[in-house]
């Protein structure tokens, strides 16, 4: 791979995570916006502490975190930045596919009509929804890892 390529990489995936990262923040204001408002209750009564302003701030958090690691990553060519991104893309997407099998199983068991309902009539938008976050998650993953290997052969050219 030439130097013109590895610099493309290399901004590509610096503006894709500066494009998350900015999602992110949007996200977490946004959670802060309900969680001062306090127009929005619970969303399961077993867990009075989950709130939809809660979740948005914890996801708004994550999205930015792992979208710094990536900005910095790429644009400074730090290997444990970038290794950790791909390590944070990984777990995220190992708990995509756990959490869709879950739903599935208790989708399939008929736990609650309602879900199940709301399921059945999403289904083909959370269908698509998942498989493109997985499939930018992946596209990442690749990235951060080819960007690692470069950053290692050019190294090992200079003699670092």
């Amino acid at each position: 791979m030439g130097m013109s390529s590895l610099k493309l990489l290399k901004y590509v995936l610096f503006f894709f995570n500066l494009l998350f990262w900015i999602c992110g923040c949007c996200i977490l204001g946004f959670g802060i916006y309900l969680l001062i408002h306090n127009n929005f209750g619970v969303l399961f009564h077993n867990l009075p502490s989950l709130t939809l302003g809660n979740v948005f701030v914890i996801v708004g958090s994550i999205i930015m975190v792992v979208a710094f690691l990536g900005c910095m990553g790429s644009i400074k060519e730090n290997k444990c930045l970038l290794m950790s991104f791909f390590i944070l893309l990984l777990i995220i997407l190992l708990a995509e596919v756990t959490l869709a099998i879950l739903l599935f199983v208790y989708e399939q068991k008929g736990c609650y009509a309602k879900a199940r309902l709301w399921f059945h009539s999403n289904f083909l938008y959370i269908g698509i929804i998942t498989i493109c976050v997985c499939v930018i998650e992946v596209l990442g993953m690749s990235f951060a890892l080819t960007l690692n290997c470069q950053i290692d052969k050019t190294s090992q050219t200079i003699g670092l």
